[in-house]
């Protein structure tokens, strides 16, 4: 009975994971939209579910998949199972000095500030006279007590790709990096 699809959970060591579903409105319409929960180095972390992957991904979760195969599905390849564990990692170096793992983090920021919305940058391929060329455009949202209010993105020109890539490593707030690009005034 090792592969009975029927089972409700992973077995240990291949993560944890589920579908959890969200409404946006847009237009006036509400519009559910899939998103796919993990854990990674004992953070949570989130993956928006395409439409066309939705059947597959289900299927997978329903089986108990293991976790990385979920995330391969879903485009996100550079997870490595011992990640997903759940425990938090000890550098031996660290439990000599008597510090924690969290000391180990860089002094920029590893998140925003609540409120100050959620944005990365993204590339899209343009094919142009024949040729692919690679565009960044900053993806934003923003959230009140669970609805999400905006959701867009806006071009960066290349003239200012490397300063919204050092504000976006520091974890600007959003609406800094949209008056950059002159969404907001």
């Amino acid at each position: 009975m090792k592969n009975n699809p029927s089972k409700n959970r992973r077995r240990k060591g291949e993560g944890n994971g589920s579908i959890h579903w969200r409404t946006i409105t847009k237009n006036g319409k509400d519009y559910p939209q899939a998103y796919y929960h993990w854990q990674e180095n004992g953070k949570k972390r989130t993956r928006y579910i395409p439409k066309k992957l939705l059947g597959d991904i289900q299927e997978a979760e329903a089986a108990k998949r293991p976790v990385v195969e979920i995330l391969h599905l879903l485009g996100v390849d550079e997870v490595s199972p011992s990640n997903l564990l759940g425990d938090k990692q000890i550098n031996p170096s660290n439990a000599a000095l008597g510090t924690s793992p969290s000391n180990d983090i860089s002094p920029s920021k590893m998140r925003r500030n609540k409120g100050e919305g959620s944005g990365s940058i993204h590339w899209r391929t343009i094919t142009k006279n024949g040729r692919d060329y690679q565009q960044a455009y900053y993806h934003y949202e923003f959230w009140s007590e669970g609805d999400r209010l905006v959701k867009s993105s806006k071009y960066i020109p290349k003239r200012l790709l490397n300063r919204v890539q050092q504000m976006e490593q520091e974890k600007a707030a959003v609406r800094e990096i949209l008056q950059l690009l002159k969404v907001l005034k």
